[in-house]
């Protein structure tokens, strides 16, 4: 049995075949994406688990160099976007782009989708894969 870090084996699976430049989403319970996408469903009830719940654990085990998010939080959903900002590495490049943009990218060039059980607008995040050296 694994002792520690995260246990779901369908997202450790997902981290594992990360490469720089490829793409994770972490994504609320709203976002469209298509049929032909890998996806790993954890949600449970509206709102879990909650976008963070599912992030900071990823962050812990994925070299990150880039997230992206759709300009539309900046409006929408303010505070989520100050609250996501803090749970990323110092650092680390933050990139806004048109909802239609960040849906393309999700469901034409992603590795993979974790859909969480997140009700805020907006609230998805994709995570671009960097390297350790």
């Amino acid at each position: 049995m694994k002792k520690s870090g995260i246990l779901n084996k369908e997202i450790c699976n997902l981290i594992g075949s990360m490469g720089h430049t490829d793409l994770l989403v972490i994504s609320d319970s709203g976002l469209p994406i298509a049929s032909d996408r890998y996806r790993i469903d954890v949600s449970i009830v509206g709102g879990k688990p909650g976008v963070f719940d599912v992030l900071d654990p990823v962050l812990e085990e994925l070299e990150v160099e880039k997230v992206i998010f759709s300009e539309e939080m900046k409006t929408v959903s303010p505070k989520c976007l100050e609250e996501t900002l803090k749970h990323l590495p110092e650092g680390i490049e933050v990139e806004f782009v048109p909802h239609v943009r960040f849906k393309e990218l999700t469901n034409t060039q992603s590795k993979g989708v974790i859909r969480t059980g997140e009700q805020i607008p907006y609230s998805s995040i994709i995570l671009v894969g960097g390297v350790t050296y």
